[in-house]
């Protein structure tokens, strides 16, 4: 990857996220309907939800240590004085603040998950 690619992963994780914010908001309120069928189906879609993310949050892990990797590439680079690389920097420093915030949601949802196993399993 280049130092230019946007952190897809993350943007992508933090989609998934809202998503499953909205699956178990829905799945909480239509709980107390009498409606059986649909409180089962979206028992399912809400663990699913509350799981996948969660997996997801791997390919965040490594896209974290790959703009890691990327900030130190741009320190080196400056060192030497090859190029000013400030829109390098911005850009990176961007790029990781989405990272960082996406990490840290995939934890707190974690720790609801461990929290609230009994909703998750199914």
């Amino acid at each position: 990857m280049r130092m230019q690619d946007k952190p897809i992963v993350s943007i992508i994780g933090l989609g998934l996220f809202s998503l499953s914010l909205v699956v178990h908001i829905y799945f909480k309120s239509i709980r107390t309907m009498d409606d059986v069928g649909m409180g089962i189906l979206l028992s399912l879609v809400n663990a699913i939800f509350l799981v996948f993310p969660l997996l997801w949050g791997v390919l965040g892990a490594v896209e974290f240590s790959r703009i890691m990797s990327w900030s130190e590439k741009i320190k080196k680079r400056e060192a030497n004085e090859e190029v000013d690389l400030d829109k390098y920097k911005k850009k990176n420093k961007i790029y990781l603040c989405i990272n960082v915030i996406y990490l840290l949601l995939v934890i707190c949802q974690l720790g609801y998950v461990i929290y609230r196993w009994d909703e998750v399993n199914v």
